[in-house]
């Protein structure tokens, strides 16, 4: 009678698991469901939102890649009057000759680096509701991918580090003259995006739809190798370096366990050589001093300890020993 509590309880604390186990169940699935909804909601929240972003990547004959960034800005809520556009430096050797224009009017802005990006900022008269269209021109240089199986363009037009919907995308890379009919592949990553060739120079990406915050597009457009003088960028060849450096150190952890067990194994040998060199010494010794006891109570004096040095197979040194 006293055992029947024992075995009730595990299978009320198993049924309690179970049933948590279905609650959690429950409310996974309508955090799924309700995702789309809440992302709609975060992205009607914003006070602006982009009608469009049309970014021209003009690669000049010496590398450099001239970039303009056409961003329309819609405001339906009040907001504060700066702007601002982040761009990674990682892969580019520099950024110059930022400007910011709207009306074909340069306006005045502000340039920094930080955390490896350079920044862009600007400030606008803002009266909501209205809209207001930037144009950003920028020089990349060192932004091309130099390789000996081709040199490419591979650009994030459209960045992802915003919170507003971007209504329409297009991005047009426009190659030199000396290019024409070079265009090995196109292709676009990230936020679906049709890509097609306008000419022999000329490839266009437009985005399939609305890109929501967090997407990204970014273009890759290859062609031959070394018909462009340029060399490899400054980035290039610091990460060449470290790649090597990574690989070199990969290949010593990986064999520095051998060498130490190799180098044990070789120790253990060479000290078991040594104590069996040893003791085979002190056997010699050991014949040799045999033999001149036995030579001593002979009487024969020093002929007898030769005898029996020779006998004991001593060898020169120990019968020189003797004879003396």
């Amino acid at each position: 009678m006293n055992e029947l509590p024992v075995l009730i309880e595990p299978y009320s604390r198993k049924k309690s698991r179970f049933k948590l186990r279905k609650i959690l169940t429950f409310l996974v699935a309508i955090l799924i469901g309700l995702s789309p909804a809440l992302q709609t909601i975060a992205q009607g929240t914003s006070p602006f939102y982009w009608d469009f972003i049309n970014v021209e990547i003009d690669v000049q004959k010496n590398g450099d890649m001239l970039v303009s960034e056409t961003q329309k800005y819609v405001f339906t809520q009040p907001h504060t009057n700066q702007r601002y556009r982040y761009i990674p430096l990682d892969k580019v050797d520099k950024i110059t000759d930022v400007t910011v224009w709207e009306n074909q009017e340069q306006i005045p802005s502000q340039t920094g680096i930080k955390n490896n990006q350079i920044w862009i900022k600007w400030q606008h008269q803002l009266n909501v509701p209205e809209a207001h269209t930037f144009v950003l021109k920028y020089r990349v240089i060192g932004g091309l991918h130099i390789n000996e199986s081709g040199d490419k363009v591979y650009w994030k037009a459209i960045f992802a580090n915003r919170s507003a919907v971007i209504k329409n995308a297009k991005i047009i890379v426009r190659l030199p003259e000396v290019l024409s009919e070079k265009i090995q592949t196109y292709k676009s990553f990230g936020f679906p995006a049709k890509a097609q060739k306008i000419n022999s120079t000329t490839v266009e990406f437009v985005a399939k739809k609305a890109i929501p915050p967090q997407q990204e597009i970014e273009v890759l457009v290859l062609f031959p190798h070394n018909i462009l003088d340029v060399s490899k960028a400054n980035w290039q060849r610091y990460q060449a370096v470290n790649s090597f450096f990574s690989g070199l150190l990969e290949l010593i952890s990986a064999i520095f366990p051998i060498l130490i067990v190799s180098l044990l194994i070789a120790l253990v040998c060479f000290s078991s050589s040594s104590s069996g060199s040893s003791g085979r010494g002190s056997i010699t010794r050991g014949g040799g001093s045999g033999g001149g006891f036995g030579g001593g109570p002979g009487g024969g004096g020093g002929g007898g300890g030769g005898g029996g040095c020779g006998g004991g197979g001593g060898g020169g040194g120990c019968g020189g020993g003797g004879g003396g």
